[in-house]
């Protein structure tokens, strides 16, 4: 489970940095309406949803570890 929950932690902090680098880079090259039409989209809003289903789940399981 720790490695899941690892896997879990590395793909949201990797969106979170890609998301806010690439609105930056949409702000300052004057484009900001284009970039939230784009991820105003209902696959980044189901990914969104699928990230935090698994971050419910793995918080109820436990760890054999900590048993």
């Amino acid at each position: 489970m720790k490695v899941l929950r690892l896997a879990l932690s590395v793909v949201v902090i990797t969106g979170l940095l890609v998301g806010y680098l690439s609105s930056q880079a949409a702000f300052f090259e004057k484009r900001t309406a284009e970039y939230a039409a784009k991820v105003d989209q209902p696959p980044i809003a189901m990914l969104a949803l699928l990230v935090l289903v698994a971050a419910i789940v793995l918080s109820f399981v436990k760890d054999q570890e900590s048993v």
